[in-house]
Parts: C-alpha cells; structure tokens; sequence
C-alpha cells in the first residue's frame, strides 16, 4: 500500500508522516508540495521522493492512497482530484469550508469504490472512547445534559511550528475562524459520544480579541457559544474559543440521571454519582493520541477496518457550521437540514 502526503506543513511533518513511516503495512512512497523548498525539506528527512505538482503525483499508477494537509481552502479541490484520480483519500478537517462545498466532495466520492476519511481525530483519544463506552454501559444512567468545551489562547500560539504574530494576516484566509479550525472537533465529537445528529442550534459567535497586526479585528469569529439539541432528544452546549489566554481547556461533562461523568485533558474521567461517591479512571497512554487517525486511515486501507470518521461525517459538521453561521446572523434557532 503506497501513501503520499500532500501538503508539507507542520501538521504533515509532526503527526502524520512519523504515524506513516512506523506502519508496517504500509509504504510512505512521496510528498507533494507547491512550495519546493518545503517538499524537498521533508522528503530529507523522510527519505521519499518530493513532488511539487499534486497532478503529478496523482497520476502515478502505483500510488494508492494520500493524506491531504493542504489549506482548508483547497479541500474540496483537491480531495475531488484525488478520489477522480482513484486514491483512497484522508482529508485534514474540516472536510470543507462550507456544507455546498462539502456536499459536492460527497457526491464525487459516491461515484467512487474509494475511502474518504475525515481527520477528526478526537473520535480516536482513549478519554473520549473510554467515556463513550461507559455511557452505554450505563454508568451515569440516560445522558440528560451536556457541555463541552475547547478553548485556548488562539491560532497564532498553537500552531505546530511555534508561535506566529503575524499568523491572521498570513493565514487566516486558508483557514477561517475558530468555528473550522477547533469547532467543527467538539461538534463531531458530540455526534460520536452520543451517537446521534445535531438537529438545531442557537448560536452566538463574535469577534472578541483577535486581530490583525494593524491592530483591525479579524475577518472571522473567534468565539462561540452553540446550544445544540441533538436528534435522540439531548441538548447541550459546545463552547470553543480562540481567547482563552489562560491554560487551555478540554473538557466534556455529561450530566446524567445517576451521575456525572468528566473528562479531563491529560488526566481522564472523573464521575461523581447520585449517592455522593466519587471514581477516577486514568486515560493516559504510552504513544502520541495525535498519530492514532493516521494508523486508523491505513488501518482501513489494509485491514478492512471500519473508517472512523467517513466523508459523511464530514459533510454532516458543515451543515452543522453553516447553520451555527446562520443562527448568529438571525439570533434565532437554526434547523440543521439533512440531504
């Protein structure tokens, strides 16, 4: 099974590409990048071949499979190039910008025997299987309420290769705001842990603190407040912020009929019971949560896995945004319609 990388950014070169080159069933076979200072830099450290032209690549018949790292901007096209190209495909989430794009990448992909995956690789940390697997055990009783939030200090201090000042002002129009880059996580993780769709929401999503190095405001939100009511009857709340400038947050609590259950980051589950008894449960691991969607992607490919988050889900949390962008807009609840 051959596999190339396309896109040579930090989240290429520090997560996926060292889960790639320690799979055994797998090849690491090239590395695509416009940018030839960039392809030619991680094919020297990986060993494999560097391409500069993503056509190129594509039209190697021994190539199979990629992983797309590319700007959010570029996802439909380039997703739909390589599904058209007969390469199984792991996009970089979000699948899209918006639900019209993301749908249209769905339909190339039905029309294909191929794989689409999504990275929404918080479906994959034991924290988050572990407390999903206890709610169908019956540990909290039936789930009531929830909230769930990812906040931190923002874009410019997170980013995998070191802070960035001028970040906004460089990237932000490949990225969006922080409904892409860290929303659509937490509203993928609350279809995953209650195996259920967001239906309807209410959302508030300004422009607090961040901006451009003129000192204007950004030209996306950096803040938002959804309430989310769910098709299996739950509501609750996701919260992701890019303004947290304090120690960063990760935390889901599940409000249940005999208890609650919380996540902690880096710590694991705590769930305080009805009669007053308390339970810790440790989620720690010995490897790097961040690689386990890649191993998934490749477990899919060469053992027939089940895919983890497939190019429906993807679609499903663009329609789940666009609706969060019009509820803002219009202060009203917002259906989230299902095609």
């Amino acid at each position: 099974m051959n596999v190339a990388i396309i896109g040579c950014g930090a989240i290429a070169r520090k997560r996926h590409a060292p889960a790639l080159l320690s799979y055994k069933g797998a090849c690491f076979h090239a590395v695509c990048d416009p940018v030839k200072a960039n392809a030619d830099d991680m094919a020297r450290i990986y060993q494999v071949k560097a391409y500069y032209d993503m056509d190129m690549l594509l039209g190697e018949k021994d190539l199979d499979a990629v992983i797309l790292c590319t700007p959010e901007r570029f996802h439909k096209e380039h997703v739909i190039k390589a599904l058209r190209a007969g390469k199984h495909v792991l996009c970089e989430k979000p699948l899209a910008v918006n639900a019209v794009e993301a749908e249209e990448i769905v339909k190339e992909w039905k029309k294909t025997d191929r794989k689409l995956m999504v990275a929404f690789s918080q479906r994959t940390y034991k924290m988050h299987t572990m407390a999903k697997q206890m709610m169908l055990d019956g540990k909290i009783g039936s789930p009531i309420f929830f909230r769930t939030n990812l906040t931190q200090k923002g874009a410019e201090y997170t980013t995998l290769a070191g802070a960035q000042p001028d970040f906004y002002d460089k990237y932000l129009k490949n990225i969006g705001g922080v409904l892409l880059a860290v929303g659509c996580h937490r509203i993928d993780l609350v279809d995953y842990l209650f195996d259920a769709h967001i239906e309807a929401v209410q959302a508030f999503t300004p422009t607090i603190d961040k901006k451009y190095e003129s000192g204007q405001k950004i030209d996306a939100e950096d803040h938002a407040l959804i309430n989310a009511r769910l098709s299996n009857g739950l509501a609750g709340l996701i919260w992701v912020s890019w303004s947290n400038y304090g120690k960063a947050e990760n935390e889901t609590v599940v409000y249940g009929t005999e208890g609650v259950l919380r996540t902690f980051e880096g710590k694991g589950i705590r769930i305080c019971y009805k009669d007053g008894a308390e339970e810790e449960f440790d989620t720690s691991v010995d490897h790097d949560e961040y690689q386990n969607i890649t191993n998934c992607f490749l477990d899919t490919l060469t053992l027939d896995k089940k895919m983890v988050a497939d190019g429906m889900d993807g679609y499903r949390c663009m329609r789940v945004i666009d609706a969060v962008r019009e509820s803002n807009a219009s202060g009203r609840w917002v259906l989230v319609e299902e095609k």
